[in-house]
């Protein structure tokens, strides 16, 4: 969701150091992590994770911002990829309608009222990268929000319930998010691009970690 702008061989994505393709920078692995990494934190605060739901459910999200970012690439190249417009288009739909489907089969099997969920999962990345009303949700706020909810209905999505611990672990998650954009945008300022990329990256590892020790942990115990 992130945009390069021109600052592509510093905050915009270490992989790029090891000059990989188009189509691996358009991942943005760092921030597409992070993101998955909510969803597994909101499912292992389930009192049981069931499998399927949430690999179906870091799917919907991996893609819907894969989407995003391949809609964002056409608004004047921020990247700087060679990939043609068409293809962009083309794959930016390919992914946002796999989402989609995603969604609209956990609605039909586990329960409608994840509606809730799903369409603030497909507008506000969307909204962000393509920028309507001005730039009005290409703003931290706008990914705070859609991370906060990625948690919060990953654990719906478990126990079709909202409780007090995921809300408010959504709400620690999205302010995160929104710090995590203020200092992506600090990294392209030249007096503060060190320090700033170096809390960005320690930030994300610090929530993958999170992740993967919750999910152990409700396996093991």
């Amino acid at each position: 969701m992130p945009d390069g702008g021109t600052q592509r061989e510093t905050a915009a994505s270490w992989y790029r150091r090891f000059q990989a393709s188009d189509y691996v920078t358009l991942l943005h692995l760092p921030f597409a992590g992070t993101l998955l990494a909510f969803t597994v934190i909101g499912a292992a605060m389930a009192p049981a994770v069931l499998a399927d739901r949430l690999v179906l459910a870091m799917v919907a999200v991996f893609l819907a911002h894969q989407s995003s970012h391949y809609l964002d690439e056409t608004r004047g190249r921020p990247w700087n990829t060679k990939i043609p417009r068409r293809t962009l288009l083309r794959l930016g739909a390919l992914f946002m309608v796999i989402s989609l489907a995603i969604g609209v089969y956990l609605l039909v099997t586990v329960t409608p009222l994840l509606v809730l969920f799903f369409i603030p999962l497909i507008f506000f990345p969307v909204a962000y990268s393509l920028e309507p009303w001005n730039g009005l949700f290409h703003r931290p706020w706008s990914f705070g929000v859609s991370g906060g909810l990625v948690c919060l209905g990953s654990y719906f999505l478990q126990t079709g319930t909202v409780a007090l611990a995921p809300l408010l672990m959504a709400v620690a998650i999205g302010i995160q998010c929104a710090f995590i954009i203020i200092l992506y945008e600090k990294t392209k300022v030249e007096e503060t691009r060190g320090l700033a990329w170096q809390t960005l990256k320690g930030i994300i590892l610090i929530w993958l970690f999170v992740a993967m020790a919750m999910l152990l942990a409700g396996w093991i115990w």
